[in-house]
C-alpha cells in the first residue's frame, strides 16, 4: 500500500498523485510511489475531444512517445519543443519523432499530428527560446506542467501539474502558444494525418 504524504491532503491512488483537494494542483510524491510513475499527464490526454497542444522544451526520444499511448480518437495535435538540431539532421529528428508516434499511436484513432522545433543552434530563432512547459486540450483547459514529459511516463522525481482556471490566463497562454508555433515553422512536420 502507498505511502500517505502528506497525510492530510487526499491521493487519487489510481493516477498516483495528490491534491489539494479542489482538483487544481497534482502533486506526484515519489516517495509515495517509488515505483510507479504518475498517471495524471496521460488521464488529461485521455479526456480531450479535439486538440491538444504540448509546450515542451524538453520533449525526447528515449521514452516520452510513452505518453501518447492512452489517446481517444480523431484528435489535432501539435507539439512544440526546443531542442538543439546540428546542421542537416533536423528532418532526422522530426522524421524520428513522427515515426515513434505512427508506432505508438494505432491508425484506427485518426490522429492527426504536427510537430515544430525551435532550434537552439539557429540564431534566427534565439527569441523563441522558452523553457516552462504547458498542456493545452481543447484549445480551453490549460495546465502549467512542472516537469517535462519524460516525468511523466516513468518515476523519476516529484513533480505536479497545475490546471489554469482563470479564464483570462488560459486566454493569454493559449495566445503565447499560438504566437510561438506561428513563428516556428522553420523547423516542422505540418499537421497531418498520422496514419494517411
Amino acid at each position: 500500500m502507498a505511502k500517505v504524504f502528506p497525510a492530510d491532503y487526499p491521493v487519487n491512488i489510481m493516477l498516483r498523485m495528490h491534491n489539494e483537494g479542489k482538483g487544481l494542483y497534482w502533486f506526484y510524491n515519489k516517495s509515495s510511489y517509488p515505483n510507479d510513475p504518475p498517471l495524471f499527464f496521460k488521464y488529461i490526454l485521455s479526456q480531450a475531444t479535439s486538440y491538444i497542444d504540448i509546450w515542451d522544451p524538453y520533449y525526447n526520444l528515449n521514452e516520452d512517445y510513452n505518453i501518447f499511448d492512452s489517446l481517444p480518437s480523431n484528435l489535432e495535435i501539435r507539439l512544440l519543443i526546443l531542442k538543439g538540431l546540428d546542421k542537416g539532421i533536423h528532418s532526422a529528428f522530426i522524421n524520428n519523432v513522427w515515426t515513434e508516434l505512427r508506432r505508438i499511436i494505432d491508425p484506427s484513432k485518426n490522429i492527426k499530428f504536427g510537430i515544430r522545433v525551435v532550434n537552439e543552434g539557429d540564431g534566427r530563432q534565439r527569441n523563441l527560446f522558452f523553457h516552462d512547459r504547458f498542456l493545452i486540450t481543447d484549445k480551453n483547459d490549460v495546465y502549467l506542467i512542472g516537469s517535462s514529459i519524460g516525468w511523466h511516463v516513468a518515476s523519476k522525481s516529484s513533480t505536479g501539474i497545475l490546471k489554469i482556471t482563470d479564464p483570462d490566463i488560459s486566454e493569454f497562454i493559449i495566445s503565447i502558444f499560438n504566437e510561438y508555433w506561428r513563428l516556428s515553422s522553420l523547423y516542422e512536420k505540418a499537421v497531418q494525418i498520422l496514419h494517411p
